[in-house]
């Protein structure tokens, strides 16, 4: 069950400690859902894209405690 949680948390963080723009444009583009801006004009503030990544790399360290101690 451990290994399980360790690899959830390493395959959810790494991708947002990587690529934290494209998951933050991918995150405004689904609240932009219903508003009348295209897709193409969304993009995330710059305090969404450092916050994406910090929770990332959180979630990662998460993930190789639980890896390294489970």
């Amino acid at each position: 069950m451990y290994l399980g949680l360790a690899l959830l948390l390493l395959a959810v963080g790494i991708p947002h400690a990587v690529w934290p723009y494209e998951i933050g444009r991918f995150g405004e583009r689904l609240d932009s859902i219903g508003s009348k801006r295209a897709w193409s004009e969304v993009e995330p503030a710059e305090w969404n894209v450092k916050l994406t990544r910090a929770v990332g790399i959180g979630t990662v360290v998460l993930g190789l405690i639980e890896l390294l101690t489970g």
